[in-house]
């Protein structure tokens, strides 16, 4: 909607900075095509030559003579009726996306399906492995009893506890120092941002699935429903399986289109878009399904699309969105090419006009970073693809090979504890009777002999076999880095703590390396968070933070106003705009508690070796300067703020000893000795001479220095 303002031509300087405006383009007075109409502005002016001469987009001002007020007049009308006459023609024009441009898309869909097929295939089979259904996957034809251990889901759940007690939380870094305010704010509201989307939840079924299928995604969205309509960040898990890429690339960013795919209820489609009453029938793109345990049932559901590629606007990339189902388009940015508009009345003439104050979604684009929102990792890469190999792939020929000879040696064992015998056909022992042993008593004809019956000797199986089997157990655990020193089982013959616990260390390693897989995927996730912020976050918005100090809870309000392009001047010349820019530490939050305990211990041990005594300041330096642990520069920082506060302790001291033995001689002696027992410094002069500061003539001395002498001079004189 438009806004009406006053226009003072006297104000005309005033006017020239629209927030994020841009003049709108010239245009000929000829008939114009629709990829024409669409880079204009829907409701902006032509520019003529009296634009020209004064600020772009606006209306020429200052003190007018009559007839110019009129030839101004007629200028302005003429304009008008050309913004009128250009918005018709943007209205009969067609739109940029179309069925056409949909049937395209979806031709690019299929084409990027059938490049993942592989993929998907593997994805559905590392599920049914997690869910200790392996046994599908070998065919041997019978329909027997299948044991499934559970060594390679013990591997993976091993993993995504060490994941969790990694789960990482930001610090930003200033780039530069003027961006130290903005980025202490970022450090604390982030967090906040993110506690809101629940994203530990997010976050463990990221590590579920990239342990499991290699690799995964997350979605980093603008949601406008958010906060009754206000807005928000929403950060959701995606599935490799909905979503589809150009086929042999590693990086998402690299893609020409992505398409996020989503099943919807037709219902629910009808009621948001009422153009897609009656054209939900059939499915043109269908997506691959889990092995659902449950009965799934799709009849009533569509394929939503959400198409993300790039354009260029001015020489810079544009990313732009489309969401559709079927061929029906439910919104485009490109469609989206009225600018917004502000209408200012010219005091002298009184006639409205329209001033564009800004750009429309065609040329700004659904983000303005210009990434697609989302970010992806893999856990063990391999080339040519965005998901790489997780432990399922890994272990999972090795775990087969585990089941089959766990059944074979439980089906010895049952056989070996199960008695059969051989009988003669023409034996004279009751079969039912003998196998039914709660009877007493079993019948026979004629004489019972060792030849009628006989006892199926079976033989017991080496321990070749089963030593076997463990080594492969001991194999999966090796390849998966779930060694029994991980799960805190020390080996044999290990006892002593510090071995146990070096042991521990060192077969984490892997362990930490994949947790820097996903401290690495949650930097880029924070990355385009701030850039959300940078975007959005126009009206201010309250947050309770908690910060490390003994002030408890706080409530502040927080806007992009720091994030925006910030005014550069070098020696009174203006250097335009500076945008603010950050670099993010990830750290865990959560430690374990054997690593919480090392943290506690080591701060233990400075606080009893005296590095926070300042007096010891230059020590205490010395000795961290050797040091390498986390968070060391801020210890750094804490020692020698201490050592300043002593030194200035120190000079006050003095100062008031000083003082005192000016104006108060009596109470100095008392305060020399309160200073020395706080183990402060006496002033190096003594304390019976005194410096005449305000006349500057000779020290005078202490009063009990004065009597001492006087009585020294008289014993040594003759009466």
């Amino acid at each position: 909607m438009a806004q009406v303002k006053q226009f003072d031509p006297k104000k005309q300087q005033n006017n020239q900075n629209m927030a994020g405006g841009q003049p709108p383009q010239e245009v000929s007075q000829q008939t114009m095509s629709a990829g024409q109409t669409h880079a204009m502005t829907a409701g902006s002016a032509p520019m003529t030559d009296v634009q020209q001469q004064s600020a772009p987009g606006q209306i020429p001002g200052g003190q007018s003579l009559p007839t110019d007020i009129e030839s101004r007049r007629q200028q302005e009308l003429e304009m008008l009726q050309q913004t009128a006459q250009l918005k018709e023609m943007m209205a009969k024009s067609e739109p940029k996306i179309g069925e056409r441009e949909i049937r395209k898309a979806s031709e690019i869909l299929q084409k990027y399906k059938e490049g993942k097929q592989m993929l998907e295939s593997k994805i559905i089979a590392n599920e049914q492995f997690w869910k200790l259904r392996q046994w599908n996957y070998m065919n041997d034809g019978k329909d027997d009893f299948k044991p499934a251990t559970a060594w390679l889901w013990s591997c993976i759940q091993s993993r995504y506890s060490d994941a969790m007690d990694s789960y990482p939380t930001c610090n930003f870094q200033p780039r530069q120092k003027d961006d130290v305010v903005e980025a202490t704010k970022l450090t604390s509201i982030v967090p906040v941002i993110m506690e809101q989307n629940r994203y530990e939840d997010v976050y463990s079924d990221i590590v579920w699935y990239t342990l499991k299928h290699g690799g995964s995604v997350q979605g980093i969205f603008w949601d406008s429903t958010k906060h009754n309509g206000l807005g928000d960040i929403s950060i959701k898990k995606i599935d490799f399986i909905n979503l589809f890429w150009e086929p042999g690339i590693t990086d998402i960013q690299k893609s020409q289109n992505l398409f996020n795919t989503e099943l919807v209820d037709n219902e629910v489609l009808e009621q948001r878009y009422p153009q897609c009453a009656g054209k939900l029938t059939g499915r043109p793109i269908t997506l691959a399904k889990y092995l659902y345990d449950d009965s799934v049932n799709t009849t009533d559901k569509s394929v939503v699309v959400d198409w993300y590629y790039h354009t260029e606007y001015n020489g810079k990339k544009v990313l732009q969105y489309v969401k559709y189902v079927n061929n029906v388009v439910l919104y485009a940015t490109e469609n989206m090419i009225s600018r917004p508009e502000q209408i200012i009345v010219d005091q002298e003439t009184k006639i409205p006009m329209t001033i564009a104050t800004g750009q429309s979604m065609a040329e700004r684009g659904l983000y303005d970073h210009a990434l697609y929102p989302f970010v992806t990792m893999a856990l063990y890469p391999v080339e040519g693809s965005i998901c790489g190999y997780g432990l399922t792939d890994i272990g999972r020929d090795t775990q087969l090979q585990i089941d089959k000879l766990n059944k074979a040696i439980t089906d010895n064992a049952i056989i070996g504890a199960t008695p059969r015998y051989f009988i003669k056909n023409d034996g004279s022992v009751n079969e039912e009777e003998y196998a039914d042993v709660s009877n007493d008593f079993i019948h026979v004809e004629g004489s019972l002999g060792e030849e009628n019956i006989r006892p199926v000797d079976t033989k017991a199986l080496d321990d070749l076999y089963v030593s076997f089997l463990n080594n492969k157990i001991e194999e999966l655990k090796y390849v998966t880095s779930n060694q029994d020193s991980n799960n805190g089982v020390a080996p044999s013959g290990v006892t002593a703590a510090s071995a146990i616990a070096a042991l521990q260390e060192t077969a984490g390693k892997n362990a930490r390396s994949s947790n820097k897989t996903f401290h690495r995927a949650f930097r880029e996730v924070c990355y385009q968070v701030v850039e959300l912020i940078r975007q959005f976050y126009d009206v201010p918005r309250t947050f309770r933070i908690s910060p490390d100090t003994m002030a408890g809870e706080q409530f502040i309000e927080y806007d992009n106003s720091g994030l925006s392009g910030q005014q550069q001047q070098t020696m009174g010349m203006d250097m335009g705009l500076r945008v603010p820019e950050f670099d993010i530490e990830v750290t865990s939050e959560k430690a374990n508690p054997y690593k919480k305990m090392e943290i506690n211990e080591l701060a233990l041990s400075f606080y009893n070796a005296g590095f926070f005594n300042p007096q010891m300041v230059d020590q205490a330096m010395g000795c961290l300067q050797m040091m390498d642990f986390n968070k060391k520069n801020d210890i750094m920082q804490r020692i020698a703020k201490n050592g300043t506060l002593q030194e200035m302790l120190i000079k006050y001291q003095q100062l008031a000893l000083q003082l005192a033995q000016k104006y108060e001689p009596a109470a100095a002696d008392s305060i020399a000795n309160m200073i020395l027992k706080q183990g402060g410094q006496v002033p190096p002069k003594s304390i019976g001479l005194q410096a005449d500061t305000k006349s500057g003539n000779a020290s005078q001395e202490h009063p009990y220095v004065e009597k001492s002498r006087e009585q020294s001079r008289e014993s040594t004189q003759a009466d």
